[in-house]
């Protein structure tokens, strides 16, 4: 099938069938050299201009093996976004030391956020664009959103039971108001290329979490 064909058929609203992981070693390092080389063209060009031959070429691959393991290039994006959402889950996944207070964890957990969301910002800002485009990058996103909110919630009322924040608070609506607060200042600073440094940053949005949840800040 042509790109344009192609194009025709996901614009005819055709979900993309998803390919399987390659079951060979050989095979998964071309998969992969394939999504390593999408982050830098979609980063690069954008969801809408993107081109599988652009991919294809950046991979050094010829063109017709891209579908070996991509059906188009909606389905390499999708795939993309799956392997950089586990990066940013695994991010926030770093153990505490046992004397952490609550700022304390606060604060690195939105660092190692931020680190993870400027490190990835070409991508990331392009899948918040793309989310408005393709409903199945919408669905990841809002996936994505879900995941975070529910991990604060989790952890606000770990915090309520060991006395740190006011029962008063509902840990569902501060989580879905907090985390909604920390992604939409990395999309706007990555979007602008706005001149914040990332630890201040960091800091500045835990002074702001802590206080929200009356959490004592040093």
């Amino acid at each position: 099938m042509t790109e344009t064909a192609e194009t025709a058929a996901a614009d005819a609203g055709a979900p993309p069938a998803r390919r399987a992981v390659p079951a060979t070693a050989r095979g998964r390092r071309s998969r992969q050299a394939l999504l390593d080389a999408a982050r830098i063209v979609f980063a690069r060009d954008g969801f809408t201009a993107a081109r599988i031959t652009d991919i294809a070429d950046k991979a050094g691959a010829a063109h017709g093996s891209f579908y070996t393991y991509f059906k188009s290039k909606d389905e390499i994006f999708l795939a993309l976004i799956e392997e950089l959402e586990e990066d940013l889950r695994v991010s926030g996944r770093g153990e505490s030391a046992a004397s952490d207070d609550a700022y304390a964890r606060i604060l690195r957990a939105n660092t190692e956020y931020l680190t993870a969301y400027y490190d990835n910002r070409g991508i990331m800002v392009v899948w918040e664009q793309a989310a408005t485009l393709n409903p199945e990058v919408a669905e990841l996103r809002s996936q994505a959103s879900d995941r975070a909110v529910a991990r604060v919630v989790r952890a606000i009322e770990r915090m309520q039971a060991a006395g740190e924040v006011s029962p008063a608070i509902d840990a569902r609506y501060a989580a879905t108001a907090l985390t909604g607060m920390i992604s939409n200042f990395a999309y706007r600073w990555c979007l602008r290329d706005e001149d914040f440094e990332l630890d201040r940053a960091a800091q500045q949005l835990s002074l702001l979490w802590a206080n929200a949840l009356g959490i004592p800040t040093p």
